[in-house]
């Protein structure tokens, strides 16, 4: 799936690319993608791109488009309509967008407000508000696993597996540990590693695994700073041991068990 700095990516490329360009209309290819009226965003221009946790949003004049990849999707912008489109738009200059999703799970959604889709999510990771103090805050309040609690997108919002094995890793904490068990060194090395993982994935353009592009039709190049996801059997780049894959709330999570020692607590 792609994560928060894969979307980041479209958020700031889309930016360069489009923005200014003047709707005629769109078209759900595959109707479960996006039931909104597509007559709402006839004759407006595009504003500008933000982005909340792995959602897209795409302002317009007067509402907004709203994006979310799930699985596999991805964004096109060009004169033609790729295999496996659910959703596409048209502009005046006669190119498109459109969600390419061959699994069939992205949604749009046509809004007048984003906070109606994207209220549910917890504190953006890169935002001024997450400080460690406010982390602490947040964290206290929790008692579960702590990878499960990284996925929670009602917790931190834009984390997902691939990021929460990079993060876990480098605060050396084994992903079984729970939330309230975690001393405020601990508690400071995961909140700089939250922020460190995702600015350096950001910095590659994200990560490509099976379909993700970018904007410009670039893969994600931080597949090759990955340390442990993916890498069962590998050595571990600290210590040599080999990385080993464990299912953690259904998901596969890869951990050096040397590194990240699970200890009674």
């Amino acid at each position: 799936m792609p994560e928060l700095p894969e979307v980041d990516s479209y958020r700031t490329g889309l930016d360069k690319m489009i923005k200014g360009w003047k709707l005629e209309g769109g078209n759900s290819i595959w109707p479960k993608a996006c039931i909104d009226d597509f007559k709402k965003v006839k004759n407006q221009k595009i504003t500008g791109f933000d982005r909340r946790g792995k959602y897209l949003i795409i302002n317009l004049t007067k509402n907004c488009i709203i994006i979310h990849l799930r699985m596999t999707g991805r964004i096109d912008v060009g004169s033609e309509t790729p295999k496996y489109t659910t959703v596409e738009f048209y502009f005046e200059n006669k190119q498109k967008m459109c969600l390419v999703d061959y699994r069939k799970f992205g949604r749009v959604w046509i809004v007048d407000d984003p906070k109606s889709i994207v209220k549910h999510l917890g504190i953006e990771p890169l935002s001024s508000a997450f400080t460690l103090k406010k982390f602490n805050q947040i964290l206290a309040k929790r008692s579960g696993t702590i990878k499960p609690l990284l996925l929670n997108q009602t917790f931190i919002a834009g984390i997902g597996n691939y990021l929460a094995d990079e993060i876990l890793f480098r605060s050396s904490l084994h992903p079984l540990r729970k939330a309230d068990t975690l001393s405020k060194e601990e508690m400071k090395n995961l909140h700089e590693s939250i922020k460190y993982i995702i600015k350096k994935s950001i910095d590659y353009g994200g990560t490509t695994f099976l379909t993700f592009r970018g904007p410009e039709g670039k893969k994600g190049e931080f597949w090759k700073k990955l340390q442990v996801f993916r890498k069962t059997g590998e050595p571990c780049p600290h210590c040599k041991t080999p990385i080993t894959r464990i299912v953690v709330g259904q998901r596969g999570t890869h951990i050096c068990e040397n590194k990240q020692k699970l200890q009674n607590y």
